[in-house]
């Protein structure tokens, strides 16, 4: 929509490269997400801090990517990265009663002893493991030995989740959430690793996505015996479940994911209650904004699709028969007229705030452009993780705003 028939070919394969560049870029430091989706009518005020790791994939880098994004929501890494709450499962400190006998000094020293320690073990216990304790069951444990490498952003933030953390030895440059993330050792973009410096590491295990690579290094890898896992793109609502079961499943823990996934399931309906009540959902628009002038709009079969729809709105790109991604251009953005602009924390800084966003070419001259309606989420809450239902309330919370505002105009 917007280019030529004859130029979508090639243009297509260029989208796809720097789209697939920036995806695998996710988070290259940077500061930590905040939690929540923003109405923003205002440039951010404070500059991001960045960090000595920041950086613009180059053109190896991008032509290293083959196949397209693997999905809507992409995340900045103080320049180009993928893609929001803080649904990584806290720990439940349960608190454990001893009956001491009245009088008995020695007994009542020995029951707070033993509170004292069975407290301090439940503080690292997973709410996963908390259940299998109550319900009686074995609680499961990640084989010993275990050297774990994870290669995108929402495949560490599940293993934070499940509470296998202490086995992660490096990450990619996109597995900047929870904050602790950043202290493992960097491999850089997932789609350009070094056979060398990843099993320097020792891993046991590599979990990746379809964009992981390239090919030649993966195979080096399995030929030194290193167990490699890819994961198939998931980009329904389902999408969490999927990955926290096929990620715990190659931990040794598929239990532990069970409880997880069907928490995240119960949170994601609480979520979505009430959206189907909606009487008119706004059209909204995902725009993928980055330094150095990558401007793409995100249609069907993106993460933003599913995230949008899940929140009571409609998918403007999809709706008007965008699949995939395709550059942003005046005719498109005319053609597709939303009614709002969800963009990402980090691109919309990178470019001067609204008035940045507005001052791209045909941004303004649509019904989301005159009103200014702007929703900014936090880069990696877009991504179909264990965040996910944190991610659809605060969208959701952000459109039931903008849709009172447009009723009182």
């Amino acid at each position: 929509m917007g280019l030529p028939a004859s130029l979508r070919g090639g243009l297509g394969v260029l989208v796809s490269l720097l789209a697939g560049a920036a995806l695998l870029a996710a988070g290259c430091g940077g500061e930590g997400e905040q939690a929540g989706a923003e109405v923003v009518g205002e440039p951010p005020q404070a500059a991001e801090v960045e960090r000595q790791s920041d950086a613009e994939p180059g053109p190896q880098q991008e032509s290293a990517v083959e196949s397209p994004p693997q999905g809507g929501a992409m995340a900045e890494d103080g320049g180009e990265t993928s893609s929001a709450e803080t649904a990584q499962q806290g720990s439940e400190q349960q608190q454990v009663g001893a009956v001491v006998e009245d009088g008995d000094e020695a007994g009542s020293a020995e029951a707070a002893q033993q509170d004292g320690q069975q407290g301090a073990e439940q503080q690292t216990a997973t709410p996963q493991a908390a259940e299998q304790q109550a319900s009686g069951a074995a609680v499961e444990q990640v084989a010993e030995g275990t050297r774990l490498i994870t290669l995108f952003g929402d495949i560490t933030e599940i293993v934070y989740a499940l509470g296998a953390e202490e086995h992660l030895v490096a990450r990619d440059a996109s597995s900047i959430y929870p904050a602790e993330a950043e202290t493992l050792p960097n491999l850089g973009f997932a789609g350009t690793l070094n056979a060398e410096a990843v099993l320097a590491l020792e891993p046991t295990l590599v979990i990746g996505t379809q964009l992981s690579g390239p090919a030649g290094v993966l195979d080096q890898l399995r030929d030194a015996g290193v167990e490699v896992l890819l994961l198939d793109a998931a980009r329904g609502i389902d999408a969490p479940r999927l990955k926290i079961e096929a990620i715990g499943a190659a931990l040794g823990i598929p239990g532990t994911a069970a409880v997880l996934a069907d928490e995240v399931e119960r949170r994601l309906a609480a979520a979505t209650a009430g959206v189907e009540a909606v009487e008119r959902p706004l059209r909204v628009l995902h725009v993928y904004i980055r330094r150095g002038g990558v401007q793409l709009v995100s249609g069907a079969g993106n993460e933003a699709q599913t995230i949008i729809e899940a929140a009571g709105g409609i998918d403007a790109a999809a709706e008007t028969g965008i699949v995939g991604w395709e550059s942003l251009t005046p005719e498109a953005l005319v053609a597709i007229d939303p009614e709002v602009y969800l963009v990402m924390d980090r691109g919309l800084e990178a470019i001067g705030g609204v008035e940045g966003l507005l001052a791209i070419p045909g941004m303004a001259e649509t019904r989301a452009g005159r009103g200014r309606h702007v929703v900014s989420m936090p880069d990696l809450e877009l991504l179909l993780g264990p965040r996910l239902p944190g991610a659809v309330a605060d969208l959701s919370a952000a459109l039931r705003a903008i849709e009172a505002e447009i009723g009182s105009e």
